[in-house]
């Protein structure tokens, strides 16, 4: 809450009489700047997952559909690992998009 204290005026009327005193909140130092670091961050987020969510979405079915149709021997062949990776199928299926939008961009639009 911001109360103003109007000093009377002397010879100059300028604002040099006019002070303005916080008297709730100092000021939030360090908790404040946190706040605002972890209201950045959840919006950056939000961002990401708005670019990403489809394919975060279709590598997470993937990674656990996968081992219900393929052994662990073609996994092995195709990742390197008897596991599939999940940063790997989300990497594999975020180029994808961007490759099949850039083929078929009005595929992808709305309608």
């Amino acid at each position: 809450m911001v109360d103003p204290e109007i000093i009377p005026p002397h010879q100059d009327a300028g604002l040099s009489g006019v002070r303005v005193s916080i008297s709730h909140v100092k000021s939030l130092g360090v908790i404040g700047a946190l706040l605002a670091l972890l209201t950045m961050g959840a919006a950056v987020g939000f961002g990401l997952l708005m670019l990403f969510g489809k394919a975060l979405v279709a590598a997470l079915i993937v990674k656990l559909v996968w081992p219900l149709v393929f052994g662990p021997e073609f996994t092995a062949i195709v990742f390197g690992s008897q596991t599939v990776p999940f940063w790997k199928v989300f990497l594999l299926l975020a180029a994808g998009s961007v490759v099949a939008k850039m083929l078929w961009p009005s595929s992808w639009g709305r309608r």
